[in-house]
């Protein structure tokens, strides 16, 4: 069902934001005419907005939403003299970084206006990453691993995508640095071309140079569980995603 809902909304479908907004419609109806009714309006015309009856206060959920507010909290506090971003969330966690701090973001999509205390650097983070080894004190990549190599984003396909990209994100990261990064784990799948679902333990096996530092658990919606280790997370459970914080090794 979740993956005919995702198909349906690609091709601009929404059943369920159809069916809210036809559930109330008749109280947007009566309010339109009650207010049609009162003084002192001034001027009139109609654009209904049909879905904010049921919404809360804010979006304050989700693995976007706490995903970027505890890794941005990490740099704020580790304050590294250089970070580098590959391919997060430009109106979420770079968002919160620049209001304290200039990033340097590497993606393989253009950006199209300038913003201050952001340089954007057009490229691959599967293919060669040399010109930039050992070259930031802090490296996070959010939400973009699971991605490569899938051709969503134009990228060339590839089956190890995730792991070129992993080893070649870290390889940035200058010896005492810290590397961030985030993705969906659970049991080992491709969900094609939208992304992978990566087994907990993955990214520990493959930065051997690297210590784990903190993990925090971060489901679809809720709160996100601190304290666990990768190895304690039912892989078997859809819908969350890890947030690792790694210290690259002393050599």
């Amino acid at each position: 069902m979740r993956r005919i809902l995702n198909l349906l909304r690609e091709l601009g479908i929404d059943p369920l934001r159809m069916y809210t907004s036809v559930k109330n419609l008749p109280k947007f109806t009566v309010h339109m005419f009650r207010f049609w009714t009162m003084k002192g309006a001034g001027k009139k015309t109609w654009s209904p907005i049909l879905r904010d009856f049921d919404e809360s206060a804010g979006s304050a959920d989700g693995h976007y939403f706490w995903q970027d507010l505890i890794c941005a909290n990490w740099i704020n506090v580790d304050n590294p003299e250089k970070h580098f971003d590959v391919g997060s969330r430009i109106d979420g966690f770079i968002a919160h970084l620049l209001s304290f701090r200039t990033v340097t973001q590497l993606d393989i999509r253009p950006m199209k206006v300038r913003i201050p205390n952001l340089e954007i650097v057009l490229g691959d983070a599967q293919k060669d990453l040399s010109r930039f080894k050992t070259s930031f004190d802090s490296v996070s990549s959010l939400h973009s691993i699971e991605h490569f190599g899938l051709g969503r984003y134009n990228d060339e396909l590839d089956s190890k995508g995730h792991e070129k990209g992993l080893r070649n994100i870290s390889s940035c990261v200058k010896t005492g640095g810290t590397l961030y990064i985030s993705f969906p784990i659970g049991s080992a799948k491709v969900e094609f071309n939208a992304q992978r679902i990566i087994d907990p333990e993955w990214p520990i096996t493959l930065l051997n140079d690297f210590d784990l530092i903190e993990f925090v658990l971060i489901p679809w919606k809720g709160e996100p569980t601190y304290g666990l280790s990768p190895s304690q997370v039912s892989k078997q459970t859809w819908g969350q995603a890890g947030l690792y914080r790694f210290k690259k090794k002393n050599s």
